[in-house]
C-alpha cells in the first residue's frame, strides 16, 4: 500500500466520523434577555434602578461599637451603697437605611425606611454586668411627595428635610440639649432658590386631646452661612420654644453653630436637659426646660482624615412639672441653672471608617433646692459606614 492510498483511506474515515457526529449534535435554546441592575446617577452615588421599574433604590448604613464612660455622678453608675462610682458601658448598633426616590408629574416621590438595633447594658438591675438586645426596631419611617412629608422622623423643631446645616445641635453625638424628638406628623416643606419653610402638625402621644403640636421652622443660606427661626407649641402643656440659629462656614475648613432658646414653661420643644442625679431638683428620671439657653459649637477640620471640635452651652432658670410629689419649679425664677463644655475628635483612617473620642462635663447649681449635680461623661466609638 503506497502513500497515496493511505491518505485517501484517512480522509473517508474522518468523512464518516463528522457525518456521525453531526447526526448526534444538540441546538442550545436561545437564552431569555436579562435586564441587568442599571446605576442610576440622578440622585447622587449608591442608587440603583429596581429592575423594571424608573424607582431608584439606595441601601446604606452603619455598624458602631461604643464604650460610654461615667465619672463621679453618674446617674447609671452607682454601687450598692448607691453611691456615684467611675465606671463604664460598651453598646453595638446596626442601622439599615433604605431610600426609594423617584421623579413623578407632581415632584420627587421619596420613601425613608431607617432600621435599627442596639446591644447594650441592662440597666434595670445595676451592677449585674447583664446586656440586653433591644431587637430591631423601625426607627424612622415617612414619605415625601413635592414638598407634603408624613411618617415617623425628626419633628421640624429638631430639622428640616429642606433645611440644610439648620438641624439639630452641636458638633458631638449627642448635640448638647436642644431637645430632640421624633413622632408621627405630617406637614410642608416650601423650599427656594435661597431660603426654606417647613411646618409640621406632630401626634404628641397625649391622648386626651384632638389637638396635636405644631412646630416649624424658617431661613436662609447666604454663601456659607445658614440662618434659621424654629418654634414648637405643646399642647399638653400649653407652652411654647423658640430658637435662633447660626450654621456658619469659617475659611476653609471651619464652622461656627451658635443656636439661642427660649421658652415660657416646661416643654418638649426646649433646650431640655436632664442632670445625671436630678434628685436635687425634682425627683428623678425628669427632664428640664430651662427658660434661657445659649449653645456654641466650633469644628476645624484640619484634614480629609482628621476633624476636631469643642463646644459649650448655659441655660439658665429651669422649669419642670411635679414628680414624686414634689414641688414643681413653676417658675422661671427657680435659680437651676446649668452649663456643659465638650471636646471632640474624629479620625478615618480610611474611607467609611471612624474613630471618634469624645468628653463632656456637665454642671447643675441648685439656687436653693438642693445641693449641685456634676457629671464627667466620655465616648469612645469604632464605626463601619456603608
Amino acid at each position: 500500500m503506497n502513500i497515496k492510498s493511505l491518505l485517501l483511506g484517512s480522509a473517508a474515515a474522518m468523512v464518516a466520523v463528522s457525518g456521525a457526529s453531526a447526526a448526534d449534535a444538540i441546538i442550545a435554546a436561545e437564552p431569555e434577555p436579562v435586564e441587568y441592575v442599571r446605576v442610576c446617577d440622578a440622585f447622587g452615588a449608591g442608587y440603583f434602578y429596581i429592575p423594571g421599574t424608573e424607582t431608584c433604590l439606595k441601601i446604606s448604613g452603619f455598624v458602631r461599637f461604643d464604650v460610654g464612660f461615667q465619672g463621679d455622678n453618674a446617674d447609671y453608675s452607682r454601687n450598692a451603697d448607691d453611691d456615684p462610682t467611675r465606671s463604664y458601658t460598651t453598646t453595638t448598633r446596626g442601622r439599615l437605611n433604605i431610600q426609594a426616590k423617584e421623579d413623578t408629574e407632581l415632584g420627587l416621590l421619596h420613601a425613608y425606611i431607617r432600621i435599627q438595633a442596639d446591644i447594650g447594658p441592662d440597666n434595670s438591675d445595676e451592677n449585674t454586668g447583664s446586656t440586653y438586645d433591644g431587637g430591631a426596631v423601625f426607627d424612622q419611617a415617612y414619605f415625601e411627595l413635592g414638598g407634603l412629608v408624613a411618617g415617623y422622623t425628626e419633628t421640624t423643631w429638631v430639622s428640616s428635610k429642606n433645611g440644610g446645616a439648620s438641624g439639630f445641635g452641636s458638633h458631638s453625638d449627642n448635640g448638647l440639649a436642644y431637645g430632640y424628638g421624633q413622632s408621627n406628623q405630617i406637614g410642608y416643606n416650601f423650599t427656594g432658590s435661597n431660603w426654606f419653610a417647613a411646618i409640621s402638625a406632630n401626634d404628641d402621644g397625649d391622648g386626651s386631646s384632638y389637638m396635636p403640636d405644631f412646630t416649624g421652622r424658617v431661613g436662609g443660606v447666604w454663601g456659607g452661612a445658614t440662618i434659621f427661626l424654629a418654634a414648637g407649641y405643646d399642647q399638653s402643656a400649653e407652652n411654647f420654644g423658640v430658637k435662633l440659629g447660626l450654621n456658619t462656614d469659617i475659611g476653609a475648613a471651619g464652622n461656627l453653630i451658635v443656636q439661642g432658646f427660649y421658652a415660657d414653661g416646661p416643654t418638649r420643644y426646649g433646650a431640655n436637659n436632664a442632670p445625671a442625679n436630678n434628685t436635687f431638683i425634682n425627683g428623678a428620671g425628669t427632664t428640664f426646660t430651662p427658660e434661657w439657653s445659649i449653645l456654641a459649637s466650633y469644628q476645624q477640620t484640619f484634614s480629609p482624615k482628621f476633624k476636631a471640635s469643642v463646644g459649650g452651652q448655659y441655660s439658665a432658670d429651669y422649669y419642670s412639672t411635679a414628680v414624686f410629689g414634689q414641688t414643681p419649679l413653676a417658675s422661671a425664677n427657680s435659680g437651676v441653672d446649668s452649663w456643659a463644655v465638650e471636646g471632640v475628635m474624629v479620625w478615618m483612617p480610611v474611607t467609611n471608617f471612624e474613630v471618634r473620642g469624645e468628653v463632656r462635663y456637665t454642671s447643675f447649681s441648685g439656687g436653693g433646692i438642693g445641693s449641685s449635680s456634676n457629671s464627667t461623661t466620655g465616648l469612645f466609638r469604632l464605626q463601619r459606614n456603608f
